[in-house]
């Protein structure tokens, strides 16, 4: 099959854009695509000892991104991997642009483009997740509106529910299509578990004012971290098959569970 990546941009930071490309990934293992992940930069980088890693017996020598280690668990990818899934990783919780700055890091834009176009190469299918919302600042005078021109992924937007969302929704979708960033659907990941009718009518509008598809409204959750758990879970408010058709992915060679 032809490999294929998808971005997945925010629409804000803290609106759960790891835990949904985290479940994405995790359905897409499931489904028997072979799978990559991409957190091309990342902040709020520590120490590894800070964060357990799948393979403690390997531990790399510098900081860890617990947003990159996220991704791997649910993709079960491993530690060999990490600098495959994560090629920066900087302290402070600042943007990765001020954060590599404060660090003394420079970031070659132009290998991390080269190097997530390389790892969509290698899978069938590739989450390639951003920093914030659209516009954060990467290094220099780029943001990750440039990169994800750049890599010319189709993407989903994850937002949030809350009071403002459809703001955010839109003026992030309008955004990507100013700078030529096909958006294919959007995942509303309520993380703060907002009043039913307004999550309801937000949904709406969302969709309504960007004419882009809500695939999934993701409820928080709050049981165990253990993968199996949360990928049950998760497929009772994601139809994989439903993202997979809207992206579009080629799963003929596949079966695919239906949702309940």
């Amino acid at each position: 099959m032809k490999q294929l990546g998808i971005s997945i941009i925010g629409t804000d930071t803290d609106v759960g854009k790891t835990f949904v490309t985290g479940l994405l990934g995790a359905m897409a293992v499931d489904d028997g695509f072979a799978v990559g992940m991409v957190k091309p930069v990342s902040s709020s980088a520590v120490p590894f000892p800070e964060c357990v890693t799948m393979d403690e017996d390997n531990y790399n020598v510098g900081l860890e991104s617990k947003d990159a280690t996220h991704l791997m668990r649910c993709a079960g990818i491993p530690e060999s991997r990490r600098h495959e899934v994560n090629p920066y990783a900087i302290a402070g919780d600042f943007s990765p642009r001020l954060a590599a700055e404060l660090s003394g890091i420079e970031i070659d834009y132009d290998g991390v483009v080269a190097h997530t176009l390389d790892v969509v190469n290698r899978y069938d299918l590739t989450f390639v997740e951003g920093a914030g919302g659209i516009t954060t600042p990467l290094y220099g005078d780029k943001t990750f509106t440039d990169l994800m021109k750049d890599i010319k992924l189709p993407a989903i937007v994850v937002a949030d529910g809350r009071l403002g969302s459809i703001n955010r929704a839109i003026l992030t979708c309008e955004y990507a299509k100013m700078h030529g960033i096909e958006v294919k659907a959007i995942i509303v990941n309520d993380t703060t578990a907002v009043d039913p009718f307004l999550l309801k009518t937000n949904v709406e509008d969302m969709e309504r004012y960007t004419g882009i598809p809500v695939l999934a409204v993701v409820p928080p959750y709050q049981g165990p971290n253990i993968q199996k758990v949360q990928l049950g879970w998760g497929r009772s408010f994601v139809d994989s098959k439903k993202v997979w058709d809207t992206i579009p992915v080629s799963y003929t060679h596949l079966t695919l569970p239906t949702i309940a």
